[in-house]
């Protein structure tokens, strides 16, 4: 996409379309050439209640947006000497013993595409310790290196990981390494009691249809900062760092990254299981978008179910969707398809000659749980965002897929045995079956 083509987008437009059958708070879109065209587009307010609209210079909460910025600084430290992609973290983290025998096993390039095998984790623990104990007693949701499975844990430990080998804070390593670099201003890792008012108050569903004042996810501190926790910053700061980090190069034209290991970031270190709907695959940091095989090397990531953002190198384009609603993604999804001018990718539909005892059971993660029941024929998944029930519809082969309302995701079911699969892969995370 040239200069030309970006400086004719309808960003206006797009967002009001993009709006529709979606409950709205605020928005703000920035759309970032390579040679420095900028398009900004913003719709909404900070807080519902409050006349202030969103604007240019509104900050929201990235979430894991952040976990790229992450990656990106880690990649520099390995093409300093100081660790490589394959070498074990214990090496650095002596704490990671606690973990148990596997985690000697556990690498830097492991952890950067979620093949550690760690659970996810998403709560308040007031050390690194508590959550390798925590993590150390849910046990490992998979063997290093065997398959994808998100988890924010394996981030926070990359933050520590940081802060071990380069001697600062992490938010201090990301500033000097990346922001200033970059030229980025706006960007805060403060407290949501420190935020200045500018920055985007947090909504949820009301369960009937609106808003209401809430957070867009549970406070965790800055030990999840790494992860994707405390993070804000405006849509075109945020365009601009992801530009940066998959040209490997700041504004100025100097490398943040040498080329070969810039193009090791960008490229898939793991197919995603099933059929996948979003994502085919994970490479470092980065999500790597399903119907774009062979046409460039475009990256995505998403923060919680509010933030998406969309680069593309050879392009040299990146797009930075920011909500303070908690249906944000498939909005930013929406845009991204309208810049783009991209086909909506629906799911395939199977045959739906299934048998349900295959399937029908508990599944457990220490992130969240899922039931899988079977209903007047049909086969019925428990919604992790809310707790209701939504029909399981079949792709083909154990490979489902589920609309969660904020959330529409594949549900893959594995390792059968007896007739019963023993593994569910849902919401990006391995799940396992717990018996009744």
């Amino acid at each position: 996409m040239g200069n030309t083509k970006l400086g004719a987008v309808d960003l206006d437009g797009i967002l009001d379309r993009a709006a529709v059958g979606h409950a709205v708070a605020g928005a703000s879109v920035c759309l970032l050439d390579a040679q420095g065209m900028i398009r900004r587009a913003s719709t909404g307010v900070l807080r519902l209640g409050d006349p202030e609209p969103a604007g240019p210079g509104t900050i929201f909460p990235l979430g894991s947006v952040t976990k790229p910025f992450t990656a990106v600084v880690v990649c520099q430290l390995v093409a300093e000497g100081r660790i490589g992609l394959d070498d074990p973290v214990v090496s650095v983290l002596p704490d990671l013993a606690v973990l148990g025998p596997t985690a000697g096993s556990i690498t830097v390039r492991m952890l950067l595409c979620h093949t550690s095998g760690l659970p996810d984790a998403w709560e308040r623990y007031s050390s690194l310790w508590e959550l390798l104990a925590a993590a150390r007693e849910a046990g490992p949701v998979a063997d290093p290196g065997e398959v994808f499975s998100y988890t924010n844990t394996g981030y926070v430990v990359l933050g520590r990981l940081i802060e071990a080998l380069t001697g600062q804070t992490f938010e201090d390593a990301v500033r000097s390494r990346l922001f200033d670099r970059v030229g980025v201003t706006s960007a805060t890792f403060a407290p949501p009691r420190r935020l200045p008012a500018t920055a985007a108050s947090g909504h949820v569903t009301d369960g009937a249809g609106g808003l209401i004042r809430g957070d867009l996810w549970p406070p965790t501190g800055g030990l999840f900062g790494p992860a994707g926790g405390t993070l804000h910053a405006t849509a075109a700061d945020t365009a601009r760092l992801v530009l940066a980090c998959v040209t490997g190069r700041d504004p100025h034209g100097q490398a943040l990254l040498p080329a070969g290991l810039q193009h090791e970031m960008l490229t898939e270190q793991i197919t995603l299981p099933g059929l996948p709907l979003h994502y085919r695959g994970w490479a470092l940091g980065w999500g790597v978008p399903v119907g774009l095989d062979g046409v460039s090397r475009a990256v995505q990531h998403i923060g919680g179910t509010s933030a998406l953002v969309h680069a593309d190198p050879d392009r040299g384009v990146a797009i930075a969707v920011l909500t303070n609603f908690p249906e944000g993604w498939e909005f930013g999804r929406n845009v991204v398809r309208a810049v783009l001018d991209l086909p909506e990718e629906l799911p395939p539909i199977g045959d739906g000659a299934v048998d349900p005892r295959r399937y029908v059971g508990e599944y457990r993660s220490p992130a969240f749980g899922i039931s899988v029941r079977e209903e007047n024929g049909r086969l019925r998944i428990t919604n992790p965002l809310t707790g209701s029930d939504v029909d399981l519809h079949h792709q083909g082969g154990d490979a489902f897929w589920a609309d969660f309302g904020e959330l529409v995701t594949e549900v893959t079911f594995f390792d059968v045995a007896g007739g019963r699969a023993q593994r569910m892969h849902s919401a990006l995370r391995m799940l396992q079956r717990v018996e009744a």
